[in-house]
């Protein structure tokens, strides 16, 4: 496979600014058709609009904060996946683990997962890791492996970091095959794109796709 090819079907292209209009969400889910892009990434309440255009929408659960209530971010994933969403990315809460409640994750993924699985959904948590010391990478992920999601992702994009080489392979190692690595937050170029799937991860993050495939 080819790099272009290689990059084009791992990217969920994303289209999460909060002043992201129609247009712009309807301009990627074309581009995910039209140049064979893993899904497009979009915020619950344009869900159905990128549906008209691509059967691969991810939807984003409790973003970007992750910090909504267990049974919000259950409803919320519930109703993306009734409006055709087949994958979602969860930002768990992120602040509950900083303090030291490892189990805080656990628990409110597994419900989400469950629900998503019955019906053949992916999932995959974003930990946001910019704010993670090593051992809080490698506890995130294994509390994520023990709820059952099919993704460990490091970045929302929306931190004061994205992803990094050394919180990847941190990551990679923690999950040791069990689950797969998404990048994500700060992947500009191609070299950077490719850096990534060079290291393991099966899926890339970014709010750009010509500067990494064309």
């Amino acid at each position: 496979m080819n790099d272009t090819l290689r990059i084009a079907q791992a990217l969920d292209l994303a289209v999460l600014q909060p002043n992201a209009r129609s247009g712009d969400v309807r301009d990627a889910a074309c581009a995910v058709e039209e140049y064979d892009l893993a899904s497009v990434c979009v915020a619950p309440c344009n869900v159905q609009l990128a549906r008209l255009h691509t059967a691969r929408v991810c939807a984003v659960i409790g973003f970007p904060h992750g910090n909504t209530l267990s049974e919000v971010k259950r409803m919320e994933a519930r109703r993306a996946i009734d409006y055709g969403a087949c994958e979602l990315d969860v930002v768990v809460n992120y602040g509950r683990h900083l303090e030291g409640n490892f189990e805080v994750l656990k628990p409110e993924l597994q419900s989400i997962v469950l629900d998503a699985h019955s019906v053949g959904v992916k999932v995959k948590a974003i930990l946001e890791t910019c704010y993670y010391t090593p051992e809080q990478i490698r506890v995130a992920c294994r509390q994520c492996i023990g709820a059952g999601v099919d993704w460990v992702k490091t970045s929302t994009g929306f931190a004061a970091g994205g992803a990094t080489p050394e919180a990847v392979k941190i990551m990679l190692e923690a999950a040791n095959g069990v689950v797969q690595v998404k990048a994500s937050g700060g992947i500009k170029t191609r070299a950077d794109a490719l850096m990534y799937l060079d290291l393991g991860c099966t899926r890339l993050g970014a709010g750009r796709y010509k500067e990494l495939i064309l």
